[in-house]
């Protein structure tokens, strides 16, 4: 099954809980069923990942090999077994609220925040476990995509967070789309407004330049590294300079709109900007364990007080512009 087809299919999934978690707000039905889906997944992957260790233990006690190191395989499988665990106990309040028991704080029984906390713990895990595998695999670029992503490869990598996004705060369930927009944080910025996001991008680009001297003088080795893959995936090297600036535009607004969608718009009103840096921040696995990752979850966190002092529509600017600009100046000017 290729890479599309799954995460098409993941999306629909998670488009479907979504959605579930909208009406279960008002429909018993839907909130009960929501319930019993995730926790038949966490059970499952619980039950799976025991098995796994199991199997494992009983491999290397007949003299067999774990092919990695056996710390990143054992820590990989506690992560995965962190999640069923926790996704059972995040089941365990809106359980209580629908079979009438008493029920603490009504926060994490609301639907659509409950299934939040839910994607949030399986997403973290799943980055923690690409982590591990960047740290330990001899050649970390055969954990990325070969060569430049295509127009087809950012649009799948980006419509899933469009939908989750949309549908996650009730887009066609609970909100018009017009309202939708709003609560997404969408909305008119004045020349004034803009002039404040084309200094946050300045900023942005100069805080870079200081960052990736840090990361070059700091870990060399791992620079090399993470600039191969940055080459494979974004370098315009070679393209026309009609076809890089349609790459970086295509790029940095593709990019810009689906992150910015989720993570500012729909994720930070309910958890804030730190909780949402750190996530958006183990998104990004292609840096490995290094100082680049302090530098993204900083520039996060700027992202998210555009969005908390302006709107969504400036830190999507934002977002896009950086991106767009740093594949420009690689064009043109190699830096």
């Amino acid at each position: 099954m290729s890479t599309a087809l799954l995460t098409l299919l993941l999306s629909a999934f998670v488009g479907v809980l979504a959605l579930l978690a909208q009406v279960g707000r008002k429909s018993r039905g839907a909130e009960v069923t929501l319930i019993v889906v995730l926790l038949v997944v966490s059970v499952l992957i619980t039950v799976i990942v025991t098995l796994a260790g199991l199997g494992l233990v009983l491999r290397t006690a007949n003299g067999g090999t774990l092919g990695l190191d056996r710390f990143t395989v054992l820590a990989a499988g506690g992560a995965l077994l962190l999640v069923g665990i926790a996704g059972v106990c995040l089941c365990v309040p809106p359980l209580r609220k629908v079979m009438g028991w008493r029920v603490g704080r009504a926060f994490w029984t609301d639907p659509p925040t409950f299934l939040a906390l839910w994607l949030i713990v399986v997403v973290l895990a799943n980055n923690l476990v690409s982590f591990l595998l960047f740290v330990q695999e001899p050649d970390v670029s055969g954990l990325f995509p070969a060569g430049r992503v295509s127009p087809g490869t950012v649009v799948t990598g980006q419509l899933p967070f469009l939908a989750v996004a949309l549908l996650g705060v009730g887009a066609g369930a609970s909100r018009t789309l017009r309202e939708t927009v709003g609560r997404l944080g969408y909305a008119a910025i004045s020349l004034k407004q803009l002039g404040i996001v084309a200094l946050f991008v300045a900023g942005a680009l100069a805080l870079s330049v200081v960052a990736d001297g840090l990361f070059a003088s700091l870990q060399p080795d791992l620079y090399r590294e993470v600039g191969e893959i940055s080459d494979n995936l974004f370098n315009p090297r070679g393209l026309s300079p009609v076809s890089a600036a349609l790459f970086s535009l295509l790029v940095g607004l593709g990019a810009g709109l689906g992150e910015e969608t989720l993570f500012r718009g729909a994720i930070q009103p309910v958890f804030g900007i730190t909780a949402t840096s750190v996530l958006f921040t183990s998104m990004h696995v292609q840096y490995g364990p290094s100082l680049l990752l302090i530098y993204v979850f900083l520039l996060s966190v700027g992202l998210g007080l555009l969005r908390r002092y302006v709107n969504t529509t400036a830190s999507f600017l934002a977002h896009a512009g950086y991106n767009s600009l740093g594949i420009i100046l690689t064009y043109f000017f190699g830096v």
